[in-house]
């Protein structure tokens, strides 16, 4: 790779990563304040914080030679390193401690999110090329969004402790203008190599369900982290997978739906192995919760972690 291109790359990383840290301490002082509750926060706003590179990196990829399959690819490889490298690795990092979540308080969530994906992957599909049809299931992902934010809206328990320095209403407001315009710059530099790479010959599936796509889950991985070993929240980094994989969907409805799309040109085995994947997660927390007299906390081994990771693997070799 030409070291511009590699410098380029790191630069918009950096921006990518300390963009997303002050958008969300931004987010988090105000959900403090405000006193929203710990569900809320984590499947609204810093999901939605954390999907902000998704956005500006799709609104510019969509317009370049092309551009159909590099967004639709980025989202596809964005959500798909959310559900098994960001949860995988949320998971496994704990190991005998094991992973504690409150299944009780996302499992009305998971139809609408198996629902989400599954009419994504059917537009990848190329099975309805006709203009309308493709506009209704553009509106379907951007309607699975609105039912999951109003259905986290009747969440209004489990409040965000105060375990943070609150920052005033204009130190927060500041944060959060910095953040949006530090991802903004990184998104820039994204599409910028991503047009360079594809320029060299690089197939644009792999400029976007790889490059664009694991560059920009950088916010998302640090929210995890952070949420982790900082706050000691496991239902932030459910909350923040959750949430960032259903606005993922919704800013790609939003962008077909204003641009239109051509035809997605990516095996669709990746597409069965996203579906696959998601259903299976949500299957593996519901045996444990089963196991556990549905009890509300449940408690995942690490091997379900490195698990994550292995299918994390076996999905790019599909590529």
């Amino acid at each position: 790779m030409d070291p511009f291109l590699f410098l380029f790359t790191i630069a918009s990383l950096m921006m990518l990563y300390f963009g997303a840290d002050f958008l969300i301490s931004g987010a988090l002082s105000t959900a403090a304040r405000l006193k929203i509750s710990e569900m809320v926060v984590s499947i609204t706003l810093i999901a939605w914080a954390t999907s902000v590179p998704e956005l500006f990196v799709l609104s510019k990829a969509i317009s370049i030679p092309n551009g159909s399959t590099i967004a639709y690819g980025t989202i596809i490889g964005s959500n798909f390193a959310n559900l098994c490298l960001v949860l995988g690795l949320s998971i496994f990092i704990k190991f005998k401690l094991k992973f504690s979540f409150n299944f009780f308080a996302f499992k009305n969530f998971i139809p609408i999110s198996i629902f989400s994906t599954l009419i994504f992957c059917l537009y990848g599909l190329n099975h309805f090329n006709d203009l309308v049809i493709k506009k209704l299931l553009s509106v379907l992902m951007i309607v699975a969004i609105i039912l999951y934010v109003l259905r986290s809206n009747k969440e209004t328990n489990n409040y965000l402790e105060q375990e943070r320095k609150v920052f005033s209403k204009k130190r927060a407001t500041i944060y959060v203008f910095i953040g949006v315009c530090l991802l903004y710059a990184g998104s820039e530099f994204l599409v910028m190599v991503g047009k360079e790479l594809q320029n060299l010959g690089f197939a644009p599936s792999i400029i976007g369900s790889i490059y664009f796509a694991l560059a920009s889950s950088s916010p998302e991985i640090f929210t995890s982290l952070l949420a982790i070993f900082k706050y000691k929240k496991h239902d932030v980094v459910i909350g923040n997978v959750l949430g960032s994989n259903l606005a993922n969907i919704c800013i790609f409805g939003i962008v077909a739906l204003i641009f239109g799309t051509e035809s997605i040109n990516l095996e669709s085995k990746a597409l069965y192995l996203l579906a696959s994947a998601e259903i299976a997660i949500f299957g593996i927390f519901i045996i444990y919760y089963l196991k556990s007299n549905k009890e509300k906390i449940i408690h995942v081994h690490s091997i379900v972690g490195f698990l994550l990771f292995s299918v994390y693997y076996l999905f790019y070799k599909f590529l």
